[in-house]
């Protein structure tokens, strides 16, 4: 059962340690807490190596591992009381270094007491110990470590916390049971050799004050950074426990609320009745009934008028261990400043709203006329584009019409000439002639504004049939290939893939003297994919003139893309991409 008994709270010990180096806060004070719990968890260890000895050797050996922990209990239990308070002790490294230098000494005497018998004089085995005078200045030191560190912990929380006399008595019955416990083990009310409950006393200690250390935030009271913030900030603040005491206040509450006098310990119904006296809204009845201990989870605010200032009241809960309510917060805030650049903007917004509105009748104005302008340089543009057009158009038709109509003629009196063995001529310059007047037509539609007008009635297939049989006679071969998915075009996009096709198989012609012209038209995702490849000359540096150009202008009128490319050797290749109709 004793041996049980310990591997339950080595287990509990380790377990606490695992957690709190998991989810421990890093501080001194978490620190120097899990310093006393591995300690304990040692001693518990030791114990149970201690009750399995067989032989005087072996309970020496457990003896020694003992009273590692034991030695190092007190000042452990000192270094942590003085770290939770935030001592400046704690700071001073000879401080530290002596403070645990001493229970080294003792230990020396311990694992050497065979030399000198100074620590223990007599260990009969599974019996009895007798104890010397080293043993009894370690004890005495443990002692005034443990009651010095509890009342200067007390002390601090009193300062800092303003504990009360129950909550203190609580504290200072842990900390005095693992004594009692000591003490009746060292008087032999229970025999030397029997358990000694000293360590299980001082685990259930360590976990009293574990649970309070998270509930209450010893391990983390208030830093220094904190407490100099809410000490001299201009908002008040007052922290109110679960007892409705106040139990913190600063400087700006007794600015703010001159008549109010709050001081440490004052009950929270000198709150409530102070803010049911100068101020009697609804939200302000809500706030007193959540000061005053009604439960509430969210913030509850309230706004009071006191001595021309605007003051904007909020409270809200402290949560601790496991989410559970600690005590309130309320806060006190000035806004008077707020309010008066508030109504300040309020005014300049009326002013802003009213100018805005002129603005607006003026812009309303402008749009019109803006509208009207718009209108008539439309009109202008459009009058000068008709008339640069027909100028273009005349010129066209002067210069141009009148080569072909010649060349029709030309090759008309050249047939006249022929033999009739010459059929192959004539058979190409019957095509010449048909090819020039073709053109001549395709000239004055295009000047009538009727061009379109035939791509509209004539569809993509049959565009480039055409374009094929007109150049049959050059010598190149064309030939294209159309997806059967291309959905039906509008003859915007049938008369710029056909120019495209037909400027690229004159520069074949014209400038890469190929063989063989290739154009492909399909549809890829919404889009219509055009790719024209020729086995002609190659051209390392790409100049854009005229066909390129027109080539360009005429894809991106449609949003789409074109790219040309060579590999300077052989051949020559476009790609345009069109977007298909909706």
């Amino acid at each position: 059962m004793q041996i049980l008994t310990q591997v339950i709270c080595a287990i509990l010990a380790g377990g606490i340690l695992v957690y709190l180096a998991t989810n421990g806060r890093r501080n001194r004070s978490s620190f120097s807490y899990m310093l006393c719990i591995g300690l304990l968890l040692l001693w518990h260890i030791a114990e149970i190596v201690l009750m399995l000895s067989r032989d005087p050797v072996q309970e020496m050996i457990a003896l020694k591992i003992k009273f590692l922990p034991v030695v190092y209990i007190g000042v452990s239990w000192l270094y942590f009381c003085l770290a939770t308070v935030h001592s400046k002790w704690v700071e001073k490294k000879t401080f530290v270094w002596t403070l645990f230098a001493i229970p080294a000494l003792f230990y020396l005497f311990m694992i050497t007491h065979e030399f000198h018998h100074l620590f223990f004089k007599e260990v009969i085995f599974k019996t009895k110990i007798v104890r010397g005078p080293v043993f009894w200045l370690h004890t005495a030191e443990s002692y005034y470590c443990i009651f010095y560190g509890s009342f200067y912990l007390f002390a601090g929380l009193k300062k800092k916390f303003g504990r009360t006399t129950r909550e203190n008595l609580l504290l200072l019955i842990a900390v005095m049971l693992p004594m009692a416990a000591n003490i009746i083990m060292l008087i032999e009310i229970i025999p030397n050799r029997g358990m000694d409950i000293t360590s299980q006393v001082m685990l259930l200690t360590m976990i009293f004050f574990g649970v309070a250390v998270y509930q209450k935030g010893f391990l983390d009271l208030i830093p220094v950074a904190a407490r100099h913030f809410i000490e001299n900030t201009s908002v008040g603040i007052i922290i109110i426990d679960n007892e409705n005491l106040v139990v913190g206040v600063n400087d700006a509450i007794n600015r703010l609320l001159p008549e109010l006098q709050l001081k440490i310990y004052d009950p929270v119904d000198k709150i409530t009745r102070y803010i049911r006296k100068n101020c009697q809204t609804e939200a302000a009845r809500i706030f007193v009934e959540s000061m005053e201990g009604k439960p509430f989870l969210e913030p509850v605010r309230a706004s009071m008028k006191l001595k021309g200032l605007d003051l904007n009241l909020e409270g809200r809960v402290l949560t601790g261990f496991n989410q559970s309510a600690t005590g309130r917060l309320l806060v006190v805030e000035d806004r008077s400043e707020e309010q008066q650049l508030l109504s300040e903007i309020r005014e300049k917004n009326l002013l802003l709203t009213k100018t805005n509105e002129e603005l607006l009748h003026s812009n309303s104005l402008l749009t019109k006329a803006n509208s009207r302008l718009e209108r008539f340089s439309i009109t202008i543009e459009e009058l000068a584009i008709s008339r640069e057009r027909n100028r273009v158009g005349r010129e066209v038709h002067d210069t141009v019409g009148h080569t072909l109509t010649l060349l029709v003629a030309l090759a008309e009196n050249a047939k006249l000439k022929l033999t009739e063995d010459q059929v192959e001529i004539r058979d190409t310059l019957d095509k010449s002639i048909d090819l020039s007047r073709q053109a001549l037509n395709d000239i004055r539609s295009c000047l009538k504004g009727i061009c379109l007008e035939s791509f509209k009635s004539t569809e993509l297939a049959e565009w480039m049939s055409h374009l094929v049989k007109t150049n049959a006679s050059s010598g190149t071969i064309v030939e294209y290939s159309i997806s059967s998915k291309i959905p039906p075009l509008d003859a915007a996009r049938v008369m710029a893939i056909y120019r495209v096709c037909q400027e690229s198989v004159t520069n074949a012609i014209r400038h890469g003297q190929a063989h063989k012209v290739n154009i492909i038209i399909k549809s890829q995702q919404n889009m219509l994919r055009l790719y024209v490849f020729d086995d002609g000359k190659g051209c390392r540096a790409i100049k854009k003139g005229y066909g390129l150009t027109g080539m360009e202008e005429r894809i991106a009128m449609l949003n789409g893309s074109i790219s040309f490319g060579s590999d300077g050797e052989k051949g020559f290749n476009i790609i345009a991409e069109l977007p298909l109709p909706k």
